[in-house]
């Protein structure tokens, strides 16, 4: 369909159509205004924008200036692109900023399709950069982003009561390839220790591992307190390491090779296969970092170990599937929509598993649309059902996301935006007793979730002591 939609395309260079999402500080839930304000971008960051686009066949200009250009990615996505890549897909671009002699970075392109477009502003360097981005074009709007407010009191949604906390200590990311941080149950012993994606305690609790997407990709440990940082494989978009139960081995996903995208003829007919890119799973032994395979399909995320050897994961097209570390991968989801009573195939959205540490159980994110919302089930997939759910009738529907367990496996942690903003919840292991921790951490971090499957939360029954 895009391939209607977008009718030109040119730059100054090479166009490349794939983008990484790299880190990212800022969402499509909190899009600025392309109108030339002055913003200071982190590094390893990113920063959105968003622009309105009327019907028509319409031209469209995306320029970045900036004092320096070195580490200077801009993407420009359309509305399909953004809620497939909200639904689990990967994120890619229609189109890519090229260097401009007068500006650091432009695109110029048309549309002809009116919606919500973003342009979005990375940066790979190892510095902050100040930027000023305009979208402009005949039929181009743009509004300033309001300040978020908390959401209102809703008469069909509980209240839920603020908590004293949690016991262990917990590791969570700010945004996707973000700050990493480590603090107390409790709320207290707030330390960053790094920056990344996807942090994952060892079992034992001493070391952290992480993905990174820039500026070396990869995977990496470090110790607990953020020392001894070792890159243990390089590979193309790493994702959701996790380790093995005896944490001998880590298990993760990666963008593998890109698939079609050719024209086929057959007997004087041809057509056009589309592009599709693999991801798939690796492992490395922390013994000597030796790197093997993990064989999946096509389509493999955010792996999960269980205490018995079985790895779970999602993949986006079937639900959630079972390999080996040196196996062979089910041919079959264990979980699933197979709509045995229909011709078609329609898979749930599922995002997110995760085995509980005794074995027993999986928790997994679901799609309830418009939200997102938290499912459990034993660990064979039987007996699978919400913990939390959508009330179709409230005045707001938050999403409940990233779940992660209790190192005993009684109580599931999870974010959700039903104040408002991101925010840090508990619940028991059956959804009773769901409180807010650590409110005075997210009240001070600001949490942005992109809805792709990240790991945002991990949590171990090691305490870190107050520094003295």
């Amino acid at each position: 369909m895009w391939k209607q939609i977008f009718i030109l395309l040119f730059f100054v260079g090479v166009f490349s159509i794939a983008a990484a999402p790299g880190a990212s500080t800022s969402s499509p839930d909190n899009a600025l205004a392309p109108i030339g304000e002055t913003q200071t971008i982190a590094a390893h960051s990113a920063q959105w924008y968003k622009f309105d686009v009327g019907g028509g066949k319409n031209a469209v200009t995306a320029t970045v200036d900036a004092d320096a250009s070195d580490g200077l990615r801009l993407a420009i996505y359309t509305p399909e692109q953004i809620a497939n890549w909200q639904n689990g897909d990967a994120l890619t671009a229609i189109g890519m900023g090229s260097a401009h002699a007068e500006h650091a970075l432009a695109w110029f392109g048309e549309f002809n399709q009116a919606g919500t477009y973003y342009a979005v502003v990375y940066n790979d360097s190892d510095a902050p950069l100040e930027v000023n981005v305009r979208v402009e074009g005949d039929a181009v709007t743009t509004q300033k982003t309001e300040t978020q407010v908390t959401a209102p009191n809703d008469p069909l949604l509980p209240q839920v009561p603020v908590g004293d906390g949690v016991s262990g200590r917990i590791a969570f990311v700010d945004s996707s390839g973000g700050n990493v941080y480590t603090v107390n149950g409790d709320g207290t012993n707030l330390q960053r220790v790094s920056f990344g994606m996807d942090p994952q305690w060892s079992n034992d609790g001493t070391q952290i591992a992480l993905a990174r997407q820039g500026p070396v990709a990869g995977i990496f440990t470090i110790n607990a307190d953020g020392s001894n940082e070792e890159l243990i494989y390089a590979t193309n978009e790493p994702r959701s390491p996790d380790w093995s139960p005896d944490d001998s081995e880590i298990v993760f996903s990666y963008q593998g090779a890109t698939k079609g995208g050719e024209t086929r003829c057959f007997r004087g007919r041809c057509m056009e296969t589309p592009s599709t890119t693999e991801w798939k799973l690796g492992a490395v032994a922390l013994s000597d970092n030796s790197y093997h395979d993990v064989r999946s399909s096509e389509i493999a995320f955010t792996p999960t170990w269980n205490v018995d050897g079985t790895i779970a994961y999602n993949d986006t097209s079937i639900g959630l599937m079972t390999t080996l570390s040196t196996g062979e991968p089910s041919a079959n989801p264990f979980i699933g929509d197979l709509r045995v009573t229909s011709d078609s195939y329609n898979p749930l959205r599922i995002m997110s598993p995760q085995y509980s540490p005794d074995g027993a159980k999986i928790v997994y994110m679901v799609q309830q649309s418009p939200t997102w919302q938290i499912a459990v089930a034993n660990a064979d997939g039987s007996d699978a059902h919400l913990l939390t759910s959508d009330v179709a009738l409230a005045l707001t529907h938050p999403s409940n996301v990233a779940p992660v367990w209790s190192p005993d496996s009684s109580q599931i942690m999870f974010l959700s935006n039903r104040n408002g903003k991101w925010e840090i919840f508990v619940m028991n292991a059956d959804g009773s007793n769901v409180q807010q921790v650590l409110k005075n951490v997210t009240d001070t971090i600001d949490i942005q979730y992109d809805f792709q499957a990240g790991r945002m939360l991990s949590w171990t029954d090691a305490v870190a002591s107050q520094p003295e």
